[in-house]
């Protein structure tokens, strides 16, 4: 078997079955499928089994978040490459050939990044890979809703890849251990990324594997109140959490502080704004790494010593200077319009 193909899964079985026709549609038949259903309600297991009963289902007892439920994936995984889709995504019929084909190339490359391009917009970019800045902040390469002229069409190196359309090598993930079950949820695959660098293996960017993604079709179906949680809880605790671990010591001492100054501030940009439980869900997110710091250190510990290359080896093609204002205002007040330009 070449490639696993797995799938999270949470009550969103019907954009669910549209992600598993298009697979059924792709060029190669070397592949496998693999569901994790982190407890659905919408009885996801069943339905999917009887339509389709090729797929490997894995049905979890309750919603341990998708890092964990991916692991679980992996467990049983088959083939080479584990390739990871978001339940809300749609695949190009080469998607699988020319990541293999990437693959093939260059033996050094660990991870890739397929080109995510909006389901609805599907000339328009959703995700095209990212770098890390001075902030420890992630700087996208392309901006959600960017129109595609071929302006990423090269394939490069990048920081990390995004889980709603990647690949990595199946003796990769279980040489550096996977997805970290502490990320529930947000910077799990930046994480995943990260530590395959520091093994030497590199992340790249793959124009010609193109994903469709919906945007999160599980989130959309959370609880308003569990999805800000899950934003800025565990958004703010997974990054801090990130750098700990991954970075050298030099740079941790320069960057971390520059980070939490930061989400200090937001936290009280949302406190004056009257948004209270938002800003204290990222004081939270700081706090639990306070609480946290013997276990995440016995994780830095760990990775530490298993690095083959320094920062200075792999900043050069990771790393990027942002100007934070225009960040922050780009951020703020760019909206996509989906016309040509």
């Amino acid at each position: 078997m070449e490639v696993s193909i797995i799938i999270v899964n949470y009550n969103g079985r019907k954009v669910l079955e549209a992600c598993l026709q298009s697979i059924l549609k792709i060029k190669t038949r070397n592949y496998e499928i693999i569901v994790v259903d982190n407890a659905s309600t919408d009885n996801t297991s069943s339905i999917i089994q009887k339509k389709y009963p090729q797929i490997k289902i894995i049905t979890l007892t309750d919603n341990f978040g998708p890092s964990y439920a991916r692991n679980q994936g992996a467990k049983i995984a088959s083939g080479r490459y584990l390739a990871f889709l978001d339940n809300d995504t749609k695949v190009d019929k080469n998607w699988l050939i020319a990541a293999n084909s990437l693959f093939t190339k260059n033996p050094k490359i660990g991870c890739l990044q397929s080109k995510l391009l909006l389901i609805n917009h599907p000339r328009y970019f959703d995700y095209a890979g990212d770098y890390l800045n001075q902030f420890g902040l992630l700087s996208h390469r392309a901006t959600y809703g960017d129109f595609d002229h071929g302006q990423h069409d090269k394939e490069v190196p990048i920081f990390a890849a995004k889980s709603a359309g990647m690949f990595i090598r199946k003796k990769v993930f279980d040489q550096i251990g996977g997805f970290d079950p502490d990320y529930f949820i947000y910077m799990e695959e930046t994480d995943l990324c990260w530590r395959a660098w520091l093994s030497g293996y590199q992340t790249f960017f793959c124009p010609k594997s193109i994903v469709y993604h919906g945007f999160s079709g599980s989130f959309k179906l959370l609880n308003k109140n569990f999805a800000t949680y899950n934003l800025r809880f565990h958004g703010t605790k997974n990054y801090i959490l990130s750098l700990i671990k991954n970075l050298e010591t030099t740079n941790l001492l320069k960057i971390l502080p520059r980070q939490i100054t930061i989400y200090f501030f937001f936290s009280l940009y949302l406190f004056i704004t009257g948004k209270f439980n938002e800003s204290f869900l990222i004081i939270k997110g700081i706090l639990w790494n306070l609480s946290s710091l013997k276990s995440t250190k016995l994780k830095r510990k760990h990775i530490q010593q298993q690095r083959v290359c320094s920062d200075k080896e792999i900043f050069p093609y990771i790393f990027v200077h942002e100007n934070l204002i225009a960040k922050i205002r780009k951020s703020i007040f760019l909206k996509p319009s989906f016309n040509e330009k």
